[in-house]
């Protein structure tokens, strides 16, 4: 087997491996989503999104560089056989970044809730979040997919018992459900520690040794770009909730959270596994000067797999998305069909996003990244503020969607200079063919005969069309099968 082919194994292997960290998270994700439509109102439902959103937006600011640091520098240390230098020296680094990010979270989070204990909640749950993404990064960087499977498992089922008892015995409690989602991911921090062996560096008599500013400089030199990316990032992602809450906007927004949640969760569970197994192994490829070929090749396969499986998400979403939003959250909570389908699109774009500028990131080019992702973050800003007071939630969902197209148009003009994305044009047209057929059917046909029936029998022979004429989605169940 060449080292080609000997590549493209490796990721769809790991793909399949990283399968089980996401599913438990999923159902997770899915149950929390609807034991809180179910016990929360809408308006308080707003509030725990801007709670979640702040934490997120914060924890990207001082933790969504680590893994692309961590990934970027892993091979070097590992070949000088100094990864626990690496590791006490950006544990370091994080704690310091923490503190900054969290006396930021508890400003915006006060002024936004006014509400000292959730406040004082949201601080810890941000800081169980942050360094267990740290641990996971670690894991992923030595391909120990099995601890990560563990872990997500005991973080899942946690999260599952807390939203069963505030489902309960804790009805319209905000401040319950942010402290037991904290106790899920802090039990997992310390299992993730010990099996990692990072007690035992922290307590080696040799661990002050081990400090080295120059690597921690090192480190962020490379991560800091990535860090501000990431917050920006994140800004025209998840920063219109927090916009929403300060422009005292209610209608629709619990709607709108909701939706983005189930979406986001959801299409995690496609994305995730391809991206935490891919990113290292195109990281190794460039770094032991792998052919340019062969990296675009595994760029490309990606992209056509995520864009087969979205257009099925959009078909779906256009046809049975209102049948199944309300089976889940209920009718109060339902989203109108359009804004649904911006919510999926910009999600979708947010993915290819990260195929897009993996140029950039390979070539250490964060610098690039950084430019495009403010620039398309102050728009964010500017736009929501200038149009969110008037048109609330439809102008968030439409922004989102022009920043991710501004921001994927701007990475690929400067990262097509080290890959190329070559695809057909055909594959494209088949499946844009296919959504807006699905979209028109939706408008003319079931709009008069409105049957669930009549839906599934449209869905179905479309889905199995996209599965049996893509070569990637053959490919991966042709593994799973041989598994």
């Amino acid at each position: 087997m060449d080292n080609s082919n000997e590549y493209e194994s490796n990721l769809k292997k790991d793909t399949l491996k990283y399968l089980p960290v996401k599913i438990l998270p999923a159902l997770a994700g899915l149950l929390t989503i609807y034991c809180l439509t179910k016990t929360l109102s809408t308006n308080l439902y707003a509030s725990y999104s801007f709670v979640t959103a702040s934490i997120l937006l914060f924890g990207q600011l001082v933790s969504g560089w680590i893994n692309s640091s961590i990934m970027f520098f892993f091979p070097d240390f590992a070949n000088e056989s100094k990864l626990e230098r690496l590791k006490i020296n950006v544990v370091g680094l994080q704690l310091i970044l923490f503190f900054l990010g969290a006396i930021a979270f508890s400003i915006t989070c006060y002024f936004g809730i006014d509400d000292y204990a959730i406040t004082f909640l949201g601080v810890l749950l941000l800081m169980a979040q942050t360094f267990l993404n740290l641990l996971y990064s670690f894991l992923q960087s030595e391909r120990r997919v099995l601890v990560q499977i563990k872990a997500t498992t005991i973080q899942a089922v946690i999260q599952i018992a807390g939203v069963l008892i505030c489902f309960y015995f804790y009805k319209e409690n905000l401040r319950m459900i942010i402290l037991l989602l904290f106790v899920s991911f802090f039990i997992t921090v310390l299992y993730v520690m010990y099996c990692d062996k990072i007690f035992a560096l922290l307590f080696n008599k040799a661990f002050f040794s081990q400090i080295d500013w120059t690597v921690a400089k090192k480190v962020l030199a490379y991560g800091l770009p990535v860090c501000v990316w990431f917050f920006a990032a994140q800004f025209y992602v998840v920063g219109d909730r927090i916009l929403l809450k300060f422009f005292n906007i209610s209608h629709l927004v619990g709607n709108y959270s909701s939706f983005r949640d189930l979406a986001v969760g959801l299409s995690g569970f496609i994305t995730m596994p391809l991206l935490m197994a891919s990113h290292p192994i195109i990281m190794q490829m460039h770094k032991s000067q792998a052919s340019k070929n062969d990296i675009e090749n595994i760029v490309v396969g990606n992209v056509k797999l995520l864009s087969t499986l979205f257009s099925i998400c959009f078909i779906i979403l256009i046809l049975l998305g209102d049948w199944i939003f309300t089976q889940i959250v209920g009718t109060k909570y339902l989203l109108p069909n359009d804004l649904m389908l911006c919510v999926l699109g910009s999600i979708f774009l947010a993915t290819l996003s990260m195929y897009l500028h993996k140029g950039l990131e390979v070539t250490g080019n964060t610098g690039v990244m950084l430019k495009v992702a403010l620039a398309i973050a102050i728009l964010s800003l500017v736009s929501n503020c200038l149009l969110l007071p008037n048109y609330g939630v439809t102008a968030a969902c439409l922004i989102s969607v022009f920043c991710q197209v501004a921001y994927c148009a701007g990475v690929y003009y400067f990262s097509r200079l080290t890959f190329k994305i070559r695809v057909r044009y055909n594959f494209i047209l088949k499946h844009i063919s296919l959504v807006v057929a699905a979209y028109l059917l939706s408008v003319f046909l079931i709009s008069n005969y409105d049957s669930l029936l009549l839906r599934f029998i449209i869905v179905l022979p479309l889905i199995i069309y996209l599965f049996l004429t893509s070569k990637e989605v053959s490919s991966m169940l042709n593994l799973i099968r041989k598994r």
